[in-house]
């Protein structure tokens, strides 16, 4: 639930709060007043002088029409002799018949009788031991006057919550307009529009502060980032030419060391090694500038080298090179036709980084199954080999270029943790995932899903364009 809807829940909460507060006080307070009233009424009746001359009219009833009904209490009983009947001329109201603690309750002060209607009664010694008259008044027109007012009350509460509710969403709203400015600006900020600033809102206020913050933020973060991607190109160029100016006096070595090989007679034991390792590490960095070069121009050139091709040929001529009967590594292939966008050279590096990893790290003889399946939404390539695998903790470490999963292996192996990382490059180039998992043969599985390009007819024509 968003913020603005929480401002709004919570502020109609308490006008709702308030308002059923209020309106049972007021409610509390009429029922009060009201029943005073009626105390009061009672209370006059029972003073009026002609209550005196009672004895003298107890051998015939008052018909209807008082407001206040009045009885006399026979004396030693429980009994009453109305003497005047409350209700109208038509429609008289019975006096409640009373026991003995309504009674004595009912001498202390008024008192409500239920029955129907309820009535209001007070009962006062005229003459102590003599006379003892009981009032009573019905309650109905009170009763039916509260009902109306709780119904006004329940009504007007609902009424100003709802109205409440209305003023509260559109303040909120208002004041929260400010912050979804600064949501989308930001948006579009890390969208990639540095440039972009967010906008400022009513000095002197939180969210102006907090617009002034966010634009000081961005604003060195922009100066940052540019910083670092000065540094990154400067970087690249370096990469690049120094490769290339290393690639030159690598092949005058290696064409010097193969002269001396072929050339010279019977050589001591001694400088044959020598040679053997010269030539040897002479190609492995040439490996490592051919690789350093891969990953410069994947950077820079990547979208301009793509094009559509069959990946499956590739897969096939690279797992063949490491398939018996040239080796003694069973290798399976289940290879789908799979059309991809990407640089056809640089997924042909791929395949030989993968086969490399395999020679360099796997056993012998271990069984090696490659997948190419074609989907509906490009292609996915499994390779799976029967080798230790990488650790699942270390498994985005080796994306990394330059990473090594096992930082005490030898150089020996003629690794320089470029494999995986120009791999992650490639894919990531061509629009795909690559993952890392575990293998069902045990070892590791590559995992490398590709979107693929549109669909021809069957004729194998691709769609006519717009």
């Amino acid at each position: 639930m968003s913020l603005r809807w929480r401002l709004t829940l919570l502020t109609t909460a308490l006008i709702a709060a308030a308002a059923i507060v209020l309106g049972l006080a007021v409610f509390a307070t009429a029922q009060r007043v009201q029943l005073g009233m009626v105390d009061r009424t009672l209370s006059g009746a029972l003073s009026n002088p002609r209550v005196r001359a009672l004895e003298a009219r107890l051998a015939s009833t008052g018909n209807g029409g008082a407001l206040v009904g009045l009885a006399r209490v026979v004396p030693g009983t429980t009994e009453l002799s109305v003497v005047q009947q409350a209700g109208t001329a038509f429609e008289t109201v019975p006096f409640p018949q009373l026991t003995s603690a309504e009674l004595a309750a009912a001498a202390t002060g008024p008192i409500t009788v239920d029955g129907s209607p309820p009535q209001r009664v007070l009962v006062r010694d005229v003459r102590p031991g003599r006379l003892t008259v009981a009032a009573a008044m019905p309650l109905a027109d009170l009763q039916e006057a509260q009902r109306r007012l709780a119904i006004g009350i329940a009504v007007s509460a609902l009424a100003v919550t709802a109205i409440g509710a209305l003023a509260s969403w559109l303040l909120v709203r208002r004041f929260m307009r400010p912050v979804d400015d600064i949501a989308v600006a930001a948006t579009a900020i890390a969208a990639g529009d540095i440039d972009r600033r967010v906008p400022v809102a009513q000095p002197g206020t939180e969210v102006g502060q907090l617009a002034e913050a966010l634009n000081a933020m961005i604003g060195s973060l922009s100066a940052s980032l540019a910083e670092v991607q000065d540094s990154e190109e400067r970087l690249r160029r370096f990469v690049s030419d120094a490769s290339h100016e290393i690639r030159t006096p690598l092949t005058v070595i290696s064409g010097y060391v193969e002269l001396l090989q072929r050339e010279r007679g019977p050589a001591e034991p001694m400088e044959a090694r020598a040679l053997e390792r010269i030539s040897a590490e002479s190609q492995r960095l040439e490996r490592l500038v051919t690789q350093l070069l891969l990953l410069e121009r994947l950077d820079r050139d990547a979208a301009q080298l793509a094009r559509d091709f069959d990946l499956a040929p590739v897969v096939a001529d690279g797992f063949a090179d490491i398939a018996a009967p040239l080796t003694d590594r069973s290798v399976m292939l289940d290879l789908d036709a799979a059309t991809i966008h990407g640089d056809p050279d640089a997924w042909r590096q791929v395949v030989a980084n993968l086969t490399q990893n395999i020679e360099r790290h796997t056993p012998a003889g271990s069984p090696v199954e490659v997948t190419l399946t074609s989907t509906d939404d490009g292609a996915v390539l499994l390779v799976d080999d029967s080798g230790p695998g990488i650790p699942q903790d270390q498994r985005d470490t080796a994306r990394e270029r330059f990473a090594r999963v096992d930082p005490s292996r030898s150089s020996s192996t003629g690794g320089f943790g470029l494999g995986i990382g120009i791999v992650e490059s490639v894919v990531r180039s061509s629009g795909g995932r690559l993952e890392l998992l575990e293998s069902p043969t045990g070892g590791l599985r590559v995992r490398i899903t590709i979107p693929g390009t549109p669909r021809g007819d069957d004729d194998g024509n691709l769609p006519a364009g717009p």
